[in-house]
């Protein structure tokens, strides 16, 4: 069906991403699971997303322990999203794998994935941009766009986010703020 009728498959598949993105937020956390082994994303169980969040793409995305993606955060697993454990994802932050090679004369797409390490903060709006890894403990200050990676334990901050500083001390604290009806 798909060589007979690309179009008509391109508009299925984004019509049952745009149910996904619908359901997955009015759905309870232990019913998310299901949701989650059906579109092929490796979520950990003590991990919560919170309702609002978007997804781009089926499989490709891998959350580890006790991170928390709380509500509007859009997840652009179209390149590959790997978040370690006890990552907090700050409400409306947007992790981007896919963009236009704006060089190119029929604006080709091109992904690189992104990958954040255990213990990386995001604030909110902070927004990561395709290629880039946020080491163990990296934080990223509210409205910041990563276009680099940083390394651990390191601040950035800004548009473009530029270094601020050490993070001080090593993370060991544990996530786990799921609420029934947390959405």
């Amino acid at each position: 069906m798909t060589r007979r009728f690309p179009y008509l498959t391109d508009q299925l598949y984004f019509l049952a991403l745009a149910a996904i993105n619908a359901v997955h937020g009015l759905l309870p956390f232990w019913m998310r699971r299901g949701l989650y082994r059906m579109c092929r994303y490796d979520i950990d169980p003590s991990a919560t997303l919170q309702g609002g969040v978007r997804f781009f793409h089926v499989g490709r995305l891998s959350v580890g322990e006790g991170t928390l993606i709380n509500r509007g955060v859009y997840l652009d697993n179209r390149g590959g999203i790997t978040i370690g454990k006890h990552v907090s994802i700050a409400h409306d932050s947007r992790i981007y794998t896919m963009g236009h090679d704006v060089h190119d004369a029929g604006f080709a797409s091109k992904a690189k994935p992104v990958r954040i390490d255990d213990h990386a903060v995001l604030f909110a709006g902070a927004m990561v941009m395709p290629g880039v890894h946020l080491g163990t403990g990296a934080v990223v200050m509210a409205g910041a766009v990563v276009t680099k990676s940083v390394p651990p334990n390191r601040i950035v901050g800004g548009n473009p986010a530029v270094d601020i500083g050490a993070r001080e001390g090593t993370p060991s604290y544990r996530l786990g703020r799921r609420f029934w009806f947390a959405h």
